[in-house]
């Protein structure tokens, strides 16, 4: 388990947050490591069973420091620490292991391993090796049982990627080093979120209000049998804040605001801060009165976030290659390679060695993937046309050429994921252009309105045979734009659709690109991700409604706080 630390023992505690290994120690570690693979490869052996073809040892040492504070008190600040290794062991042989669809189904809780996977938060030689030993000899088993139940399902099923090798050959690397990483000013931070949540003291129609900020700091550590020895470090700070109350007749009503990056410098300043909250606090209060739609299918206009995050669950998450060995999956784009996928202006790359972009750092970027293979920029959609696929190290059907995409959070298989998913337009439109073709949609289709999607807060979808091929994105800023021009706030619905549907209707890109730094979460865990978009034009987009279970109002009224409270006193 994670170790806690008060912080008002310790105030200045994030001093010490470059990390519990210091450089000196994780070199030390990268040798435990190295030694328990030679003597696994040489004496993990059991007559009759599967032979280890090869094992690798991705460690992770974790910290995470974190302030949140709630009208006007801190209230909690802690220090997270802990070192885990995600251990692949493969058995059979390199053309056939036991993996199978893709690993997609390889990331069980369940499995013995996973009491496993946390190492010593110290550098103690004996204690690390037993617990290497321990997660080393329950992968194998697990491994062994996987590759006789993909034995006997080929008795029953068609295994399609059995002719395809399971995995290629890494070329073995030695890279990377560790830096310290800067320090956090966490008094400052407890300071400006101290200010900015007693803001809320003057809304007690709001009735939740949180703020946070976190800094999560992870060095890693790759050591294979074939050789490669990869070191990685990656730090990623979050400010976030949310707020929640019961509109008119008991609607739930949530708002959040945040920011997240890879640079403490970009993240916002208390005047910043305090002027985002102002504005929120607001926007909920008018909201919380605005209008409640149902329903709608025409012209949207999609912000430069909304549009990433529709890009994201339309297409990115059917781009990633381990999906094409699945027959669970229903594969929506696996035959449209060489084909036309979306509108001819739209160009979509996903680059994980991009570290910035226009001056924004990026969250989504490593050098190497998780199981060691070199990271590469992947041409996805050029010209609108289907080109390629995210990959791991294992070979997927009508596609040579491996990217280096696999990655996972913890225990999870690594399977392809998305980095740094980058849309653009060959034909951009500026603002005004964009709004204008908005507004010609809508009286072209001689609609009532159209929707202007300003702000979201996040999405779905589902990629698997057996369910609608949809995908789904929470809104919080919405607008009905009539034919005028004119706009009016309203609320209550998301939008959804299917993938080749919804590219369909593409009309136009903006020149607007933005950066969008977040999480994602599929099979291998939740992993920062970053998506880099301009606003989108759809001619056609469906809209629905939202929850509408509503809420008894309070039993107990909340107390008088804030100036109420002062009036009271008086």
């Amino acid at each position: 388990m994670p170790s806690r630390v008060s912080k008002v023992d310790e105030p200045r505690l994030y001093q010490r947050f470059g990390g519990l290994h210091v450089p000196a120690n994780m070199n030390t570690i990268r040798r435990f490591l190295a030694e328990e693979i030679d003597r696994s490869m040489r004496l993990l052996k059991r007559p009759g069973h599967p032979r280890v073809v090869s094992l690798s040892y991705l460690f992770r040492n974790e910290r995470r420091e974190s302030v949140i504070a709630r009208l006007g008190a801190i209230a909690s600040h802690s220090f997270d620490a802990r070192s885990s290794v995600f251990a692949d062991v493969r058995v059979g042989t390199r053309r056939y292991d036991q993996v199978s669809h893709g690993g997609l189904g390889d990331n069980s809780p369940e499995d013995e391993s996973c009491r496993y996977i946390e190492m010593p938060n110290e550098c103690n030689e004996d204690a690390f090796k037993v617990a290497l030993w321990r997660l080393t000899e329950a992968r194998y088993r697990e491994a062994a049982e996987q590759y006789y139940e993909r034995k006997s399902d080929a008795l029953h099923y068609v295994d399609e990627a059995k002719k395809l090798p399971s995995r290629t050959r890494v070329e073995p690397v030695n890279a990377g080093k560790f830096t310290r990483f800067a320090d956090l000013d966490a008094e400052q931070w407890r300071h400006t979120l101290k200010k900015a949540s007693a803001m809320l003291k003057d809304s007690p129609e709001i009735q939740v209000s949180e703020m946070e900020l976190s800094a999560w700091h992870r060095q890693q550590i790759f050591v294979s049998s074939e050789g490669s020895t990869i070191a990685s470090q990656h730090a990623i700070f979050d400010f976030h804040a949310t707020f929640w109350m019961l509109a008119p007749g008991g609607y739930r009503m949530e708002q959040e605001i945040g920011s997240v990056t890879a640079d403490m410098a970009e993240l916002p300043n208390e005047h910043d801060i305090v002027r985002m909250v102002r504005e929120r606090i607001e926007l909920l209060k008018r909201v919380a009165k605005a209008p409640h739609l149902t329903a709608f299918s025409g012209p949207v206009l999609l912000a430069p976030v909304p549009a990433g995050l529709f890009f994201h669950e339309v297409i990115g998450h059917r781009l990633e290659g381990s999906r094409l060995l699945s027959s669970e999956e229903g594969a929506t784009f696996a035959n449209l390679r060489g084909k036309p996928v979306a509108p001819q202006f739209v160009d979509i790359v996903d680059d994980p060695t991009l570290t910035h972009y226009r001056g924004r750092s990026l969250i989504g970027t490593f050098q190497y993937d998780d199981e060691g293979s070199r990271a590469k920029r992947a041409h996805l959609v050029d010209g609108g046309v289907l080109k390629h696929f995210l990959t791991t190290s294992a070979p997927i059907p009508g596609q040579n050429e491996l990217n280096g995409h696999a990655r996972n959070s913890r225990f999870e298989r690594p399977i392809s994921r998305m980095g740094n998913l980058v849309v653009t337009s060959r034909s951009p439109l500026s603002n005004d252009e964009l709004w204008e073709r908005f507004l010609e949609e809508i009286r072209r289709k001689k609609a009532p309105y159209g929707i202007f999607v300003r702000e979201t807060m996040g999405g779905e979808t589902d990629t698997r045979s057996y369910d609608f091929q949809a995908f789904k994105g929470e809104i919080q800023h919405v607008e009905r734009v009539l034919p005028s021009g004119r706009r009016e706030l309203c609320r209550g619905v998301d939008f959804i659709g299917t993938p080749l549907s919804a590219l369909d209707s593409l009309v136009a890109l903006g020149d607007d690109v933005t950066v969008d730094n977040a999480y994602c979460g599929a099979e291998s865990g939740m992993i920062p991700v970053s998506t880099i978009c301009p606003s989108a034009l759809m001619a056609n987009l469906e809209l629905q409604s939202k929850d509408r279970q509503r809420f008894a109002p309070f039993a107990l009224p909340p107390p008088p706080i804030g100036k109420r409270a002062e009036k009271s006193r008086s």
